[in-house]
C-alpha cells in the first residue's frame, strides 16, 4: 500500500510521571506514516489526506491532552488520527523524547505503535428480557462509537438454545464493522456491551441479556488466555453461519480455508 511519511514534528508539551515535567514541560518529536490509497486521488486534495492538516492535528492533539505515560499519548494518538481521516487504512506512529529522566547518558527514547483499520465480525445473541431491544441497543452503541465504523448487520433470527438446551430460544444476529482497534480493546468494547445490558453470567452456555462474540479479525489468527479469533465454535453454529452467509457467503475462515457458505453446507449435511 502507499504511503506518506512526516518526520521529526517538534512539539512542546507536559506529558510524563514526574512533577517537574508536568509543571515545566519538555520537547517530544513525532515521526507519523500512514498508508492509503494515492492512485484514487486524480490530483484532488479531498481524495488524499493533506499532510499539512494531520500534522496540526497531530500536534494539536499532544499538547491538549496530557498523560503521565507516553504509551497512552501514542496509542490514544495513533487511534485518533485513523479515526479523523476514514482515507487512512493503516498508520505507524512513533514519539520521541530525547529529555526523558534518565540518568545516564543516552541520545532518545522513543516508542512505535503501528494501527490499521481491519474489519471485524461480531455475534450477538439474547435470550431474556427484551432480545431484540438488547441487539438494537447493541447496534447502536457501536454506530454511535467513534472508535467503531459500522458496515451492516444481518436480519435477527430465532434458534434453539446450543449447548445448554433448557433455557428460553435465542435472538441471533452477525454484525459487520471496521476498526482500528487492536484484538484486545475490542474484546474490551464488546464486554462493555454486555455490562451495559445488564448481563450476569450464571452457568457456561447459559442464559444471558446479551452475548457479544468477536468471530473474526480480517484474516487474523489469535490466541491467549481469554481470546481466540477466529473464534473457535464458528463451524458447529448455524446461528453464526446463517447469518455470515447473509452478509459474507465468501469470507474465507483463515484457518479451515473455507467459506462459509461452504462451512454451512457441511453442517447441514
Amino acid at each position: 500500500m502507499d504511503s506518506i511519511s512526516i518526520e521529526g514534528l517538534k512539539f512542546y508539551a507536559k506529558h510524563g510521571v514526574l512533577d517537574a515535567e508536568k509543571e515545566m514541560g519538555q520537547f517530544f518529536f513525532l515521526d507519523i506514516k500512514y498508508y492509503l490509497e494515492t492512485s484514487l486521488s486524480d490530483d484532488q486534495i479531498k481524495k488524499t489526506v493533506h499532510y499539512g492538516h494531520l500534522s496540526e492535528d497531530a500536534v494539536q492533539y499532544c499538547k491538549e491532552n496530557r498523560f503521565d505515560l507516553i504509551e497512552t499519548l501514542v496509542n490514544k494518538l495513533a487511534l485518533f488520527l485513523i479515526e479523523r481521516y476514514p482515507l487512512i487504512q493503516k498508520i505507524d506512529v512513533t514519539l520521541h523524547k530525547p529529555h526523558a529522566p534518565i540518568t545516564e547518558s543516552f541520545e532518545d527514547v522513543s516508542i512505535n505503535v503501528v494501527r490499521e483499520r481491519k474489519t471485524c465480525y461480531l455475534a450477538l445473541g439474547s435470550n431474556l428480557g427484551d432480545r431484540e431491544a438488547y441487539l438494537t441497543s447493541a447496534i447502536d452503541e457501536m454506530k454511535s462509537d467513534d472508535s467503531i465504523e459500522f458496515v451492516k448487520s444481518s436480519t435477527f433470527i430465532e434458534t434453539a438454545p446450543y449447548g445448554v438446551t433448557d433455557q428460553p430460544d435465542f435472538l441471533n444476529a452477525v454484525v459487520k464493522i471496521k476498526t482500528a482497534l487492536t484484538e484486545r480493546q475490542l474484546l474490551e468494547f464488546t464486554k462493555s456491551l454486555e455490562v451495559k445490558a445488564n448481563r450476569v453470567k450464571k452457568r457456561h452456555w447459559g442464559e444471558r441479556t446479551l452475548d457479544v462474540d468477536i468471530l473474526f479479525v480480517d484474516d487474523g489468527v489469535y490466541f491467549s488466555d481469554d481470546l481466540i479469533i477466529p473464534h473457535p465454535q464458528i463451524q458447529y453454529r448455524t446461528f453464526v453461519l446463517e447469518p455470515m452467509c447473509e452478509l459474507s457467503p465468501y469470507f474465507i475462515h483463515p484457518i479451515l480455508k473455507k467459506d462459509m457458505q461452504s462451512l454451512l453446507g457441511d453442517l447441514q449435511k
